[in-house]
């Protein structure tokens, strides 16, 4: 059963300055995407796998925070928060509850996407798999756009050298994380110094400083619903279905995003015999909604890649 986040939340210690706090969750929960997806695709100096946890350095409404979560211990995951000002208690527990999926009640995603043959042995064989999502929504909506077209190590290199050029250090570093992902309005602000430091294509450069600037400027709105979201990003130059379904997948945590065009999501298609063209992809996959950002979980795992599989230290 879900239980509320902070103020209600048990206290189970302080140590050191920091929060200690349990967040619970419906059973199963199955960990090994969930934590390797995060891990896998962590920015150096921003996000870090260490000591059987994820940890990382994000900027909250009143100031900085490290939050660190450990893997699930029955029905509850440990989560350690380091913060600036301990008004951001509720928000950064919010944040946990969204990236680690744990208010999915994994019995009613399980029934609709058993219905389907094809995925009822994917379900049956890793039950309770979770959708990751992100600590920080705006900073993933960039990160979508680095990691447009290229592999999951060169995305982590792109923002890496955009975290070491524009991104405010921490007060107190803490193991390895050292600074905050950059704010959209400070890339928006150095547009040549951001070509420079990112070594992107040209193109690519002009989308991302697109995006920043509509982040900034409000054009890109965050808060408003999902579809308003994806229609936002569809008007600019350089963002096409994947990145704005990525940033409704991980960034707003929508249950029913889809992929059709994902790499790993078509050759899941092919291996499944499942259609491969991304209009009839998509079409196929409405037999799975509201659950469909699941069912991109469950594809992914026909593959062989580092966000399948439970990180090691």
């Amino acid at each position: 059963m879900t239980r509320p986040a902070s103020p209600e939340a048990p206290r189970v210690g302080e140590r050191a300055g920091a929060l200690q706090r349990r967040l619970g969750f419906r059973p199963p929960l199955d960990p090994s995407n969930l934590y390797g997806h995060l891990a896998a695709t962590a920015v150096p100096g921003v996000e870090e796998w260490a000591q059987g946890a994820y940890r990382a350095a994000v900027r909250l409404p009143h100031g900085a925070a490290v939050i660190e979560v450990g893997l699930p211990d029955g029905d509850e995951v440990p989560v350690e928060l380091r913060l600036e000002d301990p008004r951001d208690e509720d928000e950064a527990l919010r944040r946990v509850r969204r990236t680690f999926d744990l208010d999915l009640d994994p019995s009613a995603m399980a029934a609709v996407l058993e219905a389907d043959p094809v995925l009822a042995p994917l379900v049956a064989a890793a039950p309770g798999r979770r959708v990751p999502g992100t600590l920080d929504p705006a900073a993933m909506v960039l990160r979508a756009v680095l990691g447009q077209q290229v592999s999951t190590a060169a995305a982590r290199t792109h923002a890496a050298r955009l975290v070491a050029a524009f991104g405010r250090p921490l007060p107190t570093p803490s193991g390895g994380l050292t600074r905050l992902f950059p704010e959209a309005a400070a890339l928006a602000a150095e547009p040549e110094r951001v070509a420079e430091v990112a070594r992107l294509p040209r193109t690519r450069i002009r989308t991302l400083l697109v995006v920043a600037t509509a982040l900034a400027d409000g054009a890109v709105d965050l808060g408003d619903e999902p579809a308003a979201v994806r229609a936002a990003l569809l008007a600019l130059p350089g963002i096409g279905p994947w990145t704005a379904d990525t940033v409704l997948m991980r960034a707003l945590g929508d249950r029913d995003a889809f992929l059709p065009a994902d790499l790993g999501v078509v050759l899941a298609a092919r291996r499944l015999g499942l259609p491969d063209r991304p209009r009839e992809l998509d079409a196929r996959s409405r037999r799975w909604s509201p659950y469909r950002a699941s069912a991109v979980q469950y594809l992914w795992t026909t593959g062989v890649h580092a966000v399948n599989t439970l990180p090691v230290d």
